[in-house]
């Protein structure tokens, strides 16, 4: 018998979790309230199906003494365990959802139980009855005979009807935590008399996902090994690379040491781990440092990194994702990895940038932008000898007043939950960076249009950031090395900065040619 089905709960008080849910339903056994429909619903693996067997088992219990129900030891509950209790019926709806289904269960719901207890119909995937089927059932569920109680299972219920829900007592079942599967996996394998390394259990408890047979199912095949549980047995059994390798190739990524990171990479696929594996086992790496970091874990290993980097590099690989949609290949991996490499040592990159577009004390500027423009001329500066696009000079804003350090708690997305939706959409492309008292907005080739509609609204623009509480100077960088400085936006809460007479004067950035 597989380990799922031995550690099955036979009581309420054995259900792990889902304190909202069986409390509910042991209080109405007590009571003898019971209703005559419910329907359990949540993500797979969590209990929904057991919690309607002990449901039925709680309503056909013998037992006299027993302090609570179901008592799991008469001869009614061990029946509805072994499946073969006359009064207890369990349909899966995915291979019965036609109206005849529903019409044959229609006329066997009226049979009076064998047992003399109550009658109880399990479905299983509920959502899957077509239309009709649904509402053949729903005349059953509004005018129920007496002794019968339908439970319905499933995992998606807004699929079914809103006649059919209106029916039933709703329980929603949530995901289990990893400390609460880890708990169960560290009991059964004491009461299978076998070593287990606790962060062995813990990845086992955190592969599953919140879905206890998916946990207990991964235990089952590393007992199965007939040794004590090893952290690299878990990895082995769930296809991952070792947290050794991982490790590596985090530390890579943080010190910018690009040719290990590929290296390591390419050694992984040599193995045969898949390279969306990988990229998702790095990112987890990643997040595991990240949150080490915010919340100042002394115990847990340390990148040396900061958490903008961090939180750059997570944001990369999961843009990565689409690029394993379309090739699963080691190329696929190296670019996303490339990228992510990227993200992290940009932060200076993105720093002297804004130094130079703000003209800070020491920062040369690029040699287009002291190259002045005449009406019909040509600049100063001798031509490229490769042609090219033309790249104006900075368009700079009137000035307002000097940048000073933004308001506290000053971020991005303040900027962007106050933006309407037409401002936000030309916004959302940018890549954003807040760097002391400079707001640095990045588009790529891609976002010529996004940058030259922000160029035509950088008034509007202005006073988003200044009711965010910004007081920051603004860089806009755009395609071809295009840069408009917008200075001084006044922060929230303090007196506004005098404008200059008449109105401001912004030259339009011109298009690519």
């Amino acid at each position: 018998m597989a380990i799922y089905a031995r550690a099955r709960p036979t009581r309420f008080d054995e259900v792990v979790g889902q304190d909202h849910v069986k409390e509910p339903l042991a209080a109405a056994v007590r009571r003898d309230a019971v209703g005559h429909a419910y329907l359990f619903s949540g993500p797979r693996g969590v209990g929904k199906t057991t919690t309607a067997r002990l449901l039925a088992m709680a309503v056909n219990c013998r037992a006299v003494d027993a302090p609570e129900r179901p008592c799991g030891r008469c001869e009614s509950c061990t029946s509805i365990q072994r499946g073969a209790h006359p009064d207890v019926v369990e349909l899966d709806a995915a291979s019965n959802n036609s109206v005849d289904d529903v019409r044959d269960l229609r006329e066997k719901v009226r049979l009076t139980p064998l047992g003399g207890g109550t009658r109880v119909w399990i479905l299983d995937e509920a959502h899957m009855l077509s239309r009709a089927a649904a509402n053949a059932l729903l005349k059953t569920l509004e005018e129920p005979p007496p002794g019968l109680l339908f439970v319905l299972a499933t995992t998606e219920s807004e699929k079914l009807p809103a006649t059919v829900l209106s029916r039933c007592q709703h329980f929603r079942f949530r995901r289990l935590s990893d400390d609460e599967i880890h708990g169960k996996l560290t009991r059964l394998v004491g009461e299978a008399g076998v070593e287990a390394e606790p962060s062995a259990l813990a990845l086992v408890a955190r592969a599953a996902d919140g879905a206890m047979r998916d946990a207990e199912s991964l235990l089952e095949r590393l007992l199965s090994l007939g040794r004590p549980v090893s952290h690299a047995d878990a990895e082995e059994a769930l296809g991952l690379p070792s947290r050794d390798r991982l490790w590596s190739l985090a530390t890579a990524l943080a010190d910018g040491d690009l040719a290990t990171l590929l290296e390591g990479a390419a050694a992984l696929y040599r193995d045969g781990f898949a390279p969306r594996t990988v990229a998702e086992q790095v990112a987890r790496t990643l997040r595991d440092a990240l949150v080490a970091l915010v919340t100042d874990d002394g115990d847990a290993p340390r990148l040396d990194t900061d958490e903008h980097a961090l939180v750059r590099a997570l944001h990369a690989l999961d843009d990565a994702e689409e690029r394993f949609v379309r090739s699963g290949d080691l190329y696929a991996l190296e670019i996303s990895l490339i990228r992510a490499h990227a993200a992290m040592v940009g932060l200076l990159t993105r720093h002297e940038a804004a130094v130079v577009a703000t003209g800070a004390p020491g920062a040369a500027r690029p040699d287009v932008a002291q190259t002045p423009v005449r009406d019909g001329g040509e600049g100063d500066a001798q031509p490229a000898q490769t042609p090219g696009p033309t790249v104006p000079p900075p368009v700079v804003a009137p000035a307002r007043a000097a940048s000073r350090p933004p308001a506290p708690g000053f971020t991005w997305h303040q900027v962007l939950g106050l933006a309407g939706p037409q401002l936000k959409a030309f916004l959302f492309p940018a890549e954003a960076t807040i760097d002391g008292g400079t707001l640095l907005l990045r588009y790529g080739e891609r976002h010529t249009f996004h940058y030259n509609q922000l160029a035509s609204r950088e008034e509007e623009f202005y006073a988003l950031v200044d009711r965010a509480g910004g007081g920051v100077d603004v860089v806009i960088e755009g395609p071809t090395g295009r840069v408009r400085r917008l200075t001084g936006a006044a922060p929230s809460g303090r007196a506004p900065v005098a404008e200059p007479d008449g109105p401001p004067t912004t030259e339009a950035v011109p298009k690519k040619p």
